[in-house]
C-alpha cells in the first residue's frame, strides 16, 4: 500500500466531499461549490493524499496576507484522514506538501493550525511536525443575520 500526495484539483471535487462529509459531518458544501472553490479561490489551497488511486485524505490550507506583516501566514485549516489509512505517512506527507506549497508559491514563512483542546492524537502528531503552542488564545462567535427592518416594523 503506497501513499501519494498532490494538489487537488476541481476534477477532486467529488471525492473530496466525501472525506469532508466523513470529517466534518453531513449538511456541507456539495461537490459543485467544491470544485467552484477549487477553481477561484486564491486564497486557498487543498491537498489531497491517495492509495492505489483512491482518495484517503486531505488538507485544506487558508492563506491570510495583511498589510500588518511582510509576509503572508498559511492556516492549516483541516485535515483528515480516514481511519483505515491512519499511521501510514498520510498525514505527514499532507503537512509537508502545504508547507512547500506556503513557502514557494505564497512566500509565507510560518504556518499556523488550531486543533480540539481534547485532541491529544493530533496534538501528538503535530507537535512532531515540528509544531509548537503559543500563548494565543482562540475566540469564537456565531454569527446570525440581524433582522432585517423595513419603514413598517
Amino acid at each position: 500500500m503506497r501513499i501519494t500526495v498532490r494538489e487537488a484539483t476541481p476534477d477532486d471535487a467529488t471525492a473530496l466531499q466525501r472525506l469532508n462529509a466523513a470529517f466534518n459531518g453531513e449538511g456541507l458544501p456539495d461537490a459543485e461549490m467544491i470544485r467552484a472553490a477549487l477553481s477561484c479561490n486564491p486564497q486557498e489551497f487543498t491537498c489531497i493524499a491517495e492509495c492505489d488511486g483512491v482518495a484517503v485524505g486531505f488538507l485544506c490550507a487558508q492563506v491570510h496576507f495583511s498589510w500588518c506583516y511582510e509576509k503572508p501566514t498559511v492556516e492549516i485549516a483541516e485535515l483528515y484522514v480516514d481511519a483505515a489509512y491512519r499511521r501510514q505517512g498520510a498525514a505527514r506527507q499532507l503537512m509537508q506538501l502545504a508547507e512547500k506549497i506556503a513557502m514557494q508559491r505564497f512566500g509565507a514563512t510560518k504556518t499556523v493550525l488550531l486543533t480540539g483542546g481534547h485532541n491529544l492524537t493530533a496534538q501528538t502528531f503535530y507537535e512532531s511536525q515540528g509544531y509548537c503552542r503559543d500563548d494565543e488564545i482562540h475566540y469564537a462567535k456565531r454569527l446570525s443575520p440581524a433582522p432585517v427592518h423595513t419603514l413598517n416594523s
